[in-house]
């Protein structure tokens, strides 16, 4: 019982001294400029690959460099399968109001033809398609079917404009892929010249080049979120509302 008494007395003992010195830290830390900025560039010797650290151990540092250019290869075939399927949605989306759109102003033309010849000879109601129309019902026609119209014509617009965003991203990606191949490529180069001698001035610069390029070109490219343009923004983006005020102006248009 009393060696069970000493052993948690010790315990409490260590644990008051391990308090103690956390909080001495934490006060040394953020009261003293000196004590955080050594404690700073200790913990990134420590934590980050620094020119230093890749000279010290080159062959770890090439293996983390491997890790993050085969993951952002990874990343990069997954985000050109999201663009893909983005794409072909849009596409479809562009070939609907294509046609609609087409659709829609030879519809208007012919409406505002019959229009134009019952006004002359004051002869409404006119009959269009399978409906019977008189003047202010033709009138309020012609306004809805150029709003409509116009807003497919718009929506073509913004649509062909995503699509092209898209096809960049898709070379942006492929770019980035070819890149990392690359990067892969002189890293086994790197690892063969590591077995046959010391690292060298010329090997450290590679190896720090190397870090640039993966952090810049690779995993800034692969971790970016392609295909991320919104359907439902680009339809609601080209909306149009015609008022009454415009139906001289759409009657009147060739």
């Amino acid at each position: 019982m009393t060696s069970r008494i000493r052993g948690i007395s010790s315990a409490g003992i260590i644990g008051v001294i391990v308090v103690i010195a956390v909080v001495g830290v934490a006060v040394a830390y953020f009261g003293s400029d000196v004590f955080r900025t050594r404690a700073n560039s200790t913990l990134t010797q420590f934590t980050q690959w620094t020119p230093e650290n890749i000279a010290k151990d080159p062959v770890n540092y090439l293996n983390f460099c491997e890790e993050k250019a085969k993951g952002a290869i990874a990343k990069c075939k997954a985000s050109e399968i999201a663009i893909a399927q983005k794409k072909a949605k849009i596409e479809s989306m562009r070939d609907d109001a294509r046609q609609k759109s087409t659709i829609g102003g030879t519809a208007l033309d012919e409406l505002k033809g019959l229009y134009k010849s019952a006004q002359e000879s004051d002869t409404f109601p006119i009959k269009w398609k399978t409906i019977e129309l008189d003047k202010d019902a033709a009138k309020r026609q012609i306004l809805k079917l150029a709003g409509q119209t116009k807003s497919k014509s718009d929506l073509l617009v913004k649509l062909e404009a995503a699509i092209g965003q898209l096809r960049m991203q898709s070379s942006k990606l492929a770019e980035a892929k070819d890149a990392a191949q690359d990067q892969l490529a002189k890293i086994d180069t790197n690892r063969e010249m590591l077995k046959v001698q010391e690292i060298t001035d010329d090997i450290k610069n590679n190896l720090i080049a190397m870090k640039v390029a993966i952090e810049t070109t690779v995993v800034g490219v692969a971790n970016s979120e392609p295909g991320t343009i919104s359907l439902d923004d680009l339809a609601a983006q080209s909306e149009t509302v015609v008022d009454d005020s415009e139906f001289n102006k759409i009657l009147n248009e060739k």
